[in-house]
């Protein structure tokens, strides 16, 4: 399991530990490296683990931190009583650790995150990159078809977990964010192992329907560079363009032939994404 046996370069280590928030929460933390501090926020349904990709094709001379927001029972609040700005509260630890501000990469729930912290703590942030940040709630004024299609898969979602269906539940949502047929093509093992996991999760979704808002937005002062898949949904897409908008120094790039999952599944040019953008 990464990071125990991980050592992307001969020469560096990768490390855990575990930090307390501000908020007075467990986070644990992964961490490779001296240098300028880059801060990597993962998924709403993944783990620092999406981040060992990007991780051995990066070069040598970064301090790069991985939250991993949910292992060892780091999950902050419960079940219908979590906000964003819980995990917002993990980053903090990270940037008192680190000791200076970040450069921060969110993506997908992380991205939201993102997005959230250099807002309300524009002191710690020095540039942002977000990988198609799922800020549901922006949509809700700025394009009402794409937020109608996320609540309905929200609602759908909710209906098949009331009932048990959790198989269900994130065969839709997987497919929704890979293509129809992506969850059936997991070996069974993979699909019962991630169920599991997603079961000590819960309920979600409420956290990013509230936690951003177009006003935080525009408070935004940090340079942002705002990635996404040419494959990916019109959700996304959409959540994208409100940020491009209204972020005062958004800059978009592309990734040809991604999709959602693109740390994944394109970890080698959303790397050279990351890398063209981020001050040294």
């Amino acid at each position: 399991m990464w990071p125990s046996s991980a050592e992307p370069h001969d020469d560096l280590r990768v490390s855990a530990q575990t930090l307390t928030t501000p908020l007075g929460h467990p986070v644990r933390i992964i961490e490779r490296g001296v240098g300028r501090p880059v801060v990597f926020l993962h998924s709403g349904v993944g783990s620092a683990g999406e981040w060992k990709q990007v991780w051995e094709l990066w070069p040598k001379d970064w301090h790069l931190v991985a939250v991993d927001a949910y292992r060892g029972g780091s999950s902050p609040g419960s079940a219908g009583a979590r906000r964003l700005d819980h995990y917002a509260d993990q980053v903090y630890a990270v940037a008192d650790h680190v000791g200076e501000p970040v450069r921060l990469v969110g993506f997908s729930w992380g991205g939201a995150t993102a997005l959230r912290v250099a807002a309300v703590a524009s002191h710690l942030v020095t540039s942002l990159a977000v990988i198609e940040p799922e800020a549901y709630g922006l949509l809700r004024t700025q394009d009402t078809d794409a937020y109608a299609e996320i609540c309905r898969l929200r609602d759908r979602w909710r209906a098949h977990v009331r009932v048990g269906q959790w198989h269900e539940a994130f065969e839709e949502f997987i497919d929704f964010y890979n293509g129809a047929g992506s969850f059936a093509r997991w070996p069974r093992e993979r699909q019962q192992a991630f169920l599991a996991v997603q079961r000590t999760r819960g309920d979600l979704w409420d956290v990013l329907f509230d936690g951003v808002a177009v006003d935080d937005l525009t408070a935004i002062a940090a340079p942002t560079h705002v990635i996404e898949g040419s494959r990916s949904s019109a959700v996304d897409h959409a959540i994208c363009h409100v940020v491009r908008t209204h972020v005062p120094s958004a800059r978009r790039q592309v990734i040809a032939g991604a999709g959602h999952m693109m740390p994944l599944t394109h970890p080698r040019p959303l790397t050279r994404a990351l890398l063209s953008r981020m001050p040294r």
